[in-house]
């Protein structure tokens, strides 16, 4: 089987993103976890602000922290929630691209 060079291209950036999910997996885990110790803080910032709240009374600048925590925890929670859910799926790679590139390997192997 003859490939272009731009098919050719593109099967080596293939295989680089193989290579490269081999040590991303790590720092994707780990950015999940500083993301979500993040969403921690700032919820319990967050709880601190509202209670220390006298009466339910809250001034300006309070209610500025307030909405400012609170998206600061949710988009934590969501980036969080997403560096886990690709970890957990994609723990052992892409399995499309690897049946691809085992595929191809097979083919350009018995071509020759």
């Amino acid at each position: 089987m003859e490939f272009t060079p731009q098919e050719m291209k593109l099967i080596e950036r293939l295989r680089k993103q193989d290579q490269q999910w081999k040590w991303a997996r790590w720092l994707v885990l780990a950015m999940g976890l500083l993301s979500a110790t993040a969403c921690v803080i700032f919820g319990c910032l967050l709880n601190r602000l509202i209670s220390e709240s006298a009466q339910g009374q809250f001034e300006s600048h309070a209610v500025f922290f307030i909405i400012l925590f609170w998206t600061k925890c949710c988009l934590y929670f969501l980036f969080s929630a997403w560096c886990f859910t690709t970890v957990f799926l994609k723990w052992h790679g892409n399995v499309s691209r690897m049946l691809l590139l085992r595929l191809l390997d097979t083919k350009t192997v018995k071509r020759q």
